[in-house]
């Protein structure tokens, strides 16, 4: 008989047990499923709160968002690069057809006469065109609103069939004007003046060099 009265003791002991457990882990559940309710709510509020950014080339289209002065100087420098630096006929078509498509309908035609007289040049003597620019002497301001001048001062340098040619210190100067972006130009910075002037020749020309 007593051993019908520990069994049935322990059976309602287990029992209590196992009750006492899933009422904890019934617990725990419905704590954890409020905590995720109120983080998901939280993160819903501050999705509402966040500012929508765009990101110039992330989607499809061409745009500008507007542009700060690191934007044009940045710009100008690339600009610069795609003028003054290039070897052989080839090099060089390839870099002025770049430059072309950032050139302004004004200046367009200016700087094709002024590739032709270079193309020439370069193709006779296959010459290949260095320019190196002083960064401490670069200059970047805004003649009038939406329209910008950048100078900069260095050495230009020219090699004929690998060998150096013409050295002469130089000054770079172009003139930047703001407009609608395009396929080709996507920064909508539009070049409506190239010249690279040599400080020790007593003419120069003008548009490209």
């Amino acid at each position: 008989m007593n051993d019908f009265v520990r069994l049935e003791q322990a059976i309602r002991a287990s029992t209590r047990l196992a009750a006492a457990v899933c009422g904890v882990l019934l617990l725990v559940t419905i704590g954890s499923l409020t905590f995720a309710a109120c983080a998901l709510w939280s993160a819903r509020q501050a999705l509402a709160r966040m500012p929508v950014l765009v990101v110039p080339g992330a989607v499809a289209g061409v745009y500008t968002t507007g542009l700060t002065e690191d934007n044009v100087r940045s710009a100008a420098r690339y600009l610069a690069g795609l003028g003054t630096n290039f070897s052989g006929v080839r090099g060089m078509d390839q870099r002025f057809d770049e430059l072309e498509a950032f050139a302004s309908p004004q200046f367009l035609p200016r700087l094709q006469l002024a590739r032709s007289v270079l193309r020439r040049d370069v193709e006779t003597q296959d010459q290949a065109r260095v320019f190196y620019g002083a960064p401490s002497s670069e200059r970047l301001w805004q003649s009038t609103p939406g329209r910008f001048e950048y100078a900069i001062r260095g050495q230009r340098l020219v090699y004929a069939g690998g060998l150096a040619m013409d050295r002469h210190n130089s000054t770079l100067s172009l003139k930047l004007a703001l407009g609608p972006p395009s396929n080709g130009n996507r920064v909508g910075v539009l070049l409506d003046g190239f010249d690279l002037s040599d400080e020790d020749a007593p003419m120069h020309a003008s548009a490209a060099r």
